[in-house]
């Protein structure tokens, strides 16, 4: 079976292609509509990041990654009425369209997405971000919670621990974000719904993420990217 593991890289990054294939994903994005040249071998799925990044009409990709994180003023930044006027522009026969990513929970009611949703937007699958503190068993009940809410496949787009509240500084001990990306990945391989998932690396040196990296800055693995290739 193929594994669902993929990778989330931005296309700005100059190691991009190398870090790619160190990962060893089934697939990649870039938060953008265009992939890395010589790539071909690992399929790339395309992002329209906003209102502002909508791909060219008649672009023929199959699957297409909604708004990133609309909910928030520092990313794609819209009203869920706004990203309603300018949906439809992404629709296209035979493609499959995920869903704006959120970085909220988008299983609780009253959530960007669930307002969006009642409008009535065609998508095809849920894409869900998620950072917080390594507990398999909380991220995996919100990953079925969504599935409840919204009964269609899920993509988790980004994902890693996260310690926001500066308890460790340079992220959660190693031994547990291990042992969350191994539980956290087996869970979801086995859950029938969930079709796609990909963790989100920082630097080593960023407050929240550090532990949660995949790179050194050099773009060598460090342990926890050696876990990932694996998966």
């Amino acid at each position: 079976m193929v594994s669902k593991k993929g990778f989330v890289i931005s296309s700005r990054d100059p190691l991009g292609p190398r870090k790619i294939m160190a990962v060893n994903p089934s697939w990649y994005y870039n938060w953008g509509l265009v992939p890395f040249a010589g790539m071909d071998p690992i399929p790339f799925v395309p992002m329209a990041w906003g209102s502002r990044s909508m791909p060219p009409t008649g672009t023929d990709a199959p699957v297409l990654l909604g708004f990133n994180e609309p909910d928030r003023t520092d990313q794609s930044n819209l009203s869920f009425g706004d990203a309603e006027v300018v949906w439809p522009a992404l629709y296209a026969p035979g493609r499959r369209l995920g869903s704006p990513a959120t970085s909220e929970n988008c299983s609780k009611l009253g959530s960007w997405l669930d307002q969006f949703t009642k409008a009535g937007p065609v998508f095809d699958f849920v894409c869900v971000h998620w950072y917080a503190p390594p507990n398999v068993d909380s991220f995996l009940k919100q990953i079925d919670a969504t599935w409840a809410r919204y009964q269609r496949p899920i993509w988790v787009t980004e994902f890693a621990v996260a310690d926001w509240a500066g308890k460790y500084p340079g992220g959660y001990p190693l031994d547990q974000v291990k042992a969350f990306m191994t539980g956290a990945c087996a869970g979801l391989e086995a859950r029938s719904y969930v079709e796609r998932y990909s963790w989100k690396t920082r630097s080593t040196s960023d407050t929240a993420l550090g532990t949660s990296a995949l790179f050194n800055d050099d773009g060598s693995l460090t342990d926890l990217g050696i876990i990932y290739s694996k998966i």
